[in-house]
């Protein structure tokens, strides 16, 4: 992938960290993105990153600003920027009649406004510069079904899913390709924490039709798919859960 050069929000913990792995192991140069700097200190010391150009980035989403600057960054430190994992967000477990207006606002503005203006600044310099790129959007099988006490964050997975099919058609005679992963729960590191109940953790494995929670690695790989392999992919969200969502 010599030359490649990719933007991945989110990328400290969890699937971003995967995510931004493995786009370096496939040749691609990869910027971390993270809303504070001291988050990706330790990342950076990656032992897979020490042969790969990678870069940190500080991105607040929820500042118009912040995008704008740290693609910027990326752009100039990459020398250029073809891809943008869309991976960031922010969870809320809550009933819809206790949410708040800050906390919708929190959750609606990093998880679907903040990856629109992302995606938009990606498309931008792609468009200016002549060449093709790729936006893959991580958005949630919550973002495909129902599920009590999850509203705020499948309203804004549904919006990102709709978002998606919105601007492939809009940058697709420009180049820009934008797809989806809708994961399933994935054991990261903090999954493991919500789900430290056996019974709580036996009850979600019950609902997967595989029996197997998807891990990091295959989401990752969803993701190199929709950048790398998928070039006739444009709107599409590639669900990655088990058989969650096939009924």
């Amino acid at each position: 992938m010599s030359g490649r050069a990719a933007l991945v929000t989110g990328a400290s913990t969890g699937l971003g960290l995967e995510t931004a792995l493995t786009l370096a192991r496939a040749g691609y140069a990869v910027a971390l993105a993270d809303r504070e700097m001291g988050l990706l200190d330790e990342v950076m010391s990656h032992p897979e990153l020490a042969n790969a150009t990678a870069i940190p980035v500080e991105i607040e989403l929820q500042s118009e600003t912040s995008i704008r600057d740290g693609v910027a960054v990326a752009i100039d430190g990459l020398g250029g920027l073809d891809t943008l994992v869309n991976n960031a967000g922010r969870t809320l477990l809550q009933q819809a009649v206790d949410v708040t207006w800050d906390e919708w606002d929190s959750v609606i503005g990093i998880n679907l406004k903040g990856a629109y203006f992302a995606a938009a600044r990606l498309a931008e310099h792609c468009i200016d510069a002549g060449k093709p790129g790729a936006v893959i959007n991580i958005a949630s099988t919550h973002g495909l079904t129902g599920l009590a006490g999850r509203s705020v964050y499948g309203i804004s997975k549904g919006g990102l899913i709709q978002m998606t099919r919105m601007l492939a058609i809009e940058w697709a005679k420009a180049g820009v390709r934008v797809n989806a992963v809708a994961p399933g729960t994935v054991l990261t590191e903090s999954r493991q924490k919500l789900l430290e109940d056996p019974d709580l953790r036996a009850r979600m494995k019950d609902r997967i039709p595989t029996g197997e929670f998807p891990e990091a690695r295959e989401i990752a790989n969803a993701v190199l798919f929709l950048a790398d392999a998928a070039q006739s992919r444009a709107g599409q969200v590639i669900a990655v859960d088990g058989g969650l969502t096939a009924e």
